[in-house]
Formats: structure tokens, sequence, C-alpha cells
């Protein structure tokens, strides 16, 4: 499958200089299950700066809870792989976690149904793969999973800081990764000056950008980083995509249009779209998503 891989911002990569050491710390893939996009029209500068609203909601079918956890696995085993090319020599993680519960962390069980913030927030499936102990979600991703308050902060903020403590302690590195994986692609078109907006949905498979990164606790306290900047994707047939938006919704949208077409100059248009997933291509898709991204974003926090 053809893959595209864009531009990754990177942070304090100079901080894993001279480091071969290293554990595994966080591996948390968030796939997404469905998503809401949505464009408004402003009525153009003439106009009454009120023009029609699309909405868009995309759901992903087909894909079971042992197709995610299988995809995870085989995620993490070529991060895994990536990381001793790159260089690093992994170790024992059991040191690590016990320094992580003597701070009270606590792990989320894999395979939870949590929204994901996003510009349009959307659901997901998040889990670790079945080597782990369970879901970590470090401070440094806390903003981006809407988790129980108080169990984030156990998850998020005491694991931050037990990694940090025994990545200084033992000059070890303590390597992360979050992956938000996406489903699907929107184009909405709208603004101010537009008399029309509409969204237009494809499928298609994609880290997210501004959410996926690497990131390492290096031993002289710093935390360095490899976030995506632009959608690492891949292309492929990965299922059917079809518009399961009912006849009801359709005639109820057309006598509410209709109206509003006569008394404000706009429309508005809702639709639902169903990915169902042929699960064996879906997964041939996330692995060759899992080995370009983890190639990319290891190679950049390896400054290369």
């Amino acid at each position: 499958l053809p893959a595209l891989a864009q531009n990754i911002r990177v942070d304090n990569t100079a901080a894993l200089n001279g480091v071969s050491q290293a554990v595994v710390g966080a591996f948390t893939v968030a796939f997404l299950t469905s998503r809401n996009d949505r464009a408004h029209a402003g009525g153009g500068f003439l106009g009454s700066a009120s023009g029609g609203r699309s909405s868009a909601r995309t759901a992903l079918e087909g894909v079971s809870d042992a197709d995610f956890r299988h995809a995870t696995d085989r995620l993490y085993e070529d991060f895994v792989a990536q990381l001793q090319a790159a260089g690093f020599q992994l170790g024992d993680r059991a040191a690590l976690l016990e320094a992580v519960r003597r701070m009270n962390g606590t792990p989320f069980d894999s395979g939870g149904q949590y929204e994901v913030i996003l510009g349009p927030n959307a659901d997901s499936r998040v889990f670790s793969p079945s080597a782990l102990d369970g879901v970590w979600v470090p401070r440094e991703a806390m903003n981006l999973i809407n988790l129980p308050r108080f169990q984030a902060g156990r998850s998020g903020v005491g694991f931050a800081m037990a990694a940090q403590t025994y990545a200084r302690q033992t000059q070890t590195a303590v390597v992360n990764a979050v992956y938000v994986i996406d489903f699907a692609q929107a184009d909405a078109l709208g603004g101010y000056f537009a008399h029309r907006s509409s969204v237009q949905v494809q499928a298609g498979l994609a880290l997210t950008p501004e959410a996926s990164r690497v990131f390492a606790y290096a031993p002289n306290g710093r935390v360095a980083t490899a976030m995506v900047r632009e959608p690492i994707a891949v292309g492929g047939d990965f299922g059917v995509f079809a518009d399961a938006t009912s006849g009801g919704m359709r005639a109820t949208e057309a006598a509410v249009n209709a109206l509003t077409l006569l008394t404000s100059g706009y429309s508005n248009s809702t639709r639902r779209y169903v990915m169902t997933a042929d699960a064996p291509r879906w997964a041939e898709g996330v692995d060759e998503l899992g080995r370009v991204a983890n190639g990319r974003l290891i190679g950049a926090l390896r400054g290369r």
C-alpha cells in the first residue's frame, strides 16, 4: 500500500544524544470509532451573516475487540523493533513500574471507550498492547483523551513524575507513544463569506496530527518529543463507505429547509455515514500505517 508521511515537529531531541539504554513506558492507541464534522456558511459580506450549516456523523463498524487488540499488538511489536534498530537497548520495565506504583500510578483497562479531544471531538476505543500492563496516558497526553479526572491524574501525573525520576536515577530513557488513528477524512467548506457550506467525507486510515506523538523522558530531565503535524496516511480500500442517512431524516430536513429557504435564504444539511471495514484489509492498512509512523517518529526523535 502506498503511504504518505508528512511533517514532524520535534522538541528537545538533543536530550537523547548519546543515550542508548531505554525502556518502553506507555504505548497507547486510540482508534476513532465515530466522528462529527461541521461547516457553517456566514452568508457573505452582503448576506444575512447566517448561512447554511452542514454536518456529517461518521461511524466505524465491522472491527471487533479482537481486531483492535491484534492491531495494537502488531503496532507495538513494530515499535519495539524500530526502537532497537534506532540504537536503543531496551531493558526490563519492572523497576519502572515499581517506581510508578510508589507514586500511586494506576493504569486504565485496555479497550475502554473514551472521547478524544480534537477539533470536533470524536469517540474512540483506547487500547494498550497485551505485553504491557494496561493503558497509561502520561501527563503530556492527558489533554487528548477525556478520562475520569481523578484516575487521569494518577495515570498521567503520577506516571510522568515517576518515569522522569527513574530516567534520571538509572540514566535510562523512558520512551512512550500515544497514537490516535482515524478511519475517515473530511473536507469542510464554508466560512463567513460563503453562501453555502458542505462536508465531504471519505474513508482512509491516518495518524491524527497534533495528537499522535512519540516522546521520551531523558536522563537529563528533559522531555524529547516528536509529534505529527500533518496526517500520516495510507491509501487503500479498507471496506465499504456508505451514506446511512435515513429516509425519515431526509424528509424532515427537506421540509424544514423548504421553510428556511423562504424565510432566511439558506438551508441546512445533516448526513450520517458508515465505514464498514473489511477486517483483514483494515488490519493490513493499520500495519502499514504503523510501520510508516513508527519509522518517521522514532527517526525524528533520534534526530534523523
